[in-house]
């Protein structure tokens, strides 16, 4: 039994090690939920994964986003992701949307984030702050699969008083940056199986300190209240 524990807690040390990423800032899972009715419910909840592709290591971890239509043109929106080494972002957002009689739905937000990040060159932590804004388009119900998909362009400005100071240079955290994304959904009229993949394009973080992707797979329910 002890040797049984002892190789577990070897397992998830080493799993941390691996996913302990310098990462400042990765892109997020947000649900693009097409909202179309006052008091439309959406609540999608999965896992995802940022591979390292320009920083060392790599991070996963928990997402769930709730989206809701206040009024026949104006909807809310509330997410967190929390990573393998408990770095959360948070973020809310109003919006608006319009949905057409051939199952298209727009959607424009706009509103306030808030996270951590963390280096290999630092101690502790780091937090940030994001504005952003994100316009979202995609069909809903398509066939008799009842299958959703669309993208979505988020555009916003990281600001932190922070600077990463390596013996090489010094890596400015605060400015713009750029998140596409797309996604695809499909099952019943209620539960749907959602994937999504998210890009980051930025200036603002030196290409040693940000993972510019994300994928992430989970479950969307839908409620009309």
């Amino acid at each position: 039994m002890d040797k049984i524990k002892a190789k577990t807690k070897f397992i998830f040390a080493t799993t941390l090690i691996l996913l302990s990423g310098c990462a400042a800032y990765y892109p997020q899972a947000v649900d693009i939920p097409l909202i179309k009715d006052k008091d439309d419910l959406r609540i999608d909840a999965g896992f995802f994964s940022a591979p390292a592709i320009n920083s060392e290591g790599a991070t996963a971890g928990v997402h769930w986003t709730i989206s809701y239509g206040i009024t026949n043109m104006v909807a809310g929106q509330i997410y967190m992701s929390m990573d393998a080494l408990m770095r959360p972002h948070i973020q809310f957002a109003p919006g608006l949307f319009k949905g057409f009689e051939n199952n298209t739905v727009i959607e424009l937000y706009s509103g306030y984030g808030y996270g951590v990040g963390s280096w290999q060159s630092e101690s502790g932590k780091n937090d940030y702050h994001l504005a952003f804004a994100q316009f979202n388009i995609g069909k809903t119900g398509i066939s008799n699969a009842n299958i959703d998909f669309g993208l979505g362009l988020k555009g916003g400005h990281i600001f932190s008083n922070d600077y990463i100071d390596t013996s090489e240079d010094i890596h400015q955290k605060s400015g713009l940056i750029i998140e596409p994304s797309v996604f695809i959904r499909f099952g019943g009229q209620r539960v749907k199986f959602c994937t999504k993949i998210n890009y980051l394009w930025t200036k603002t973080v030196s290409d040693r300190y940000y993972f510019p992707l994300s994928v992430s797979m989970g479950v969307n329910l839908h409620f009309q209240l």
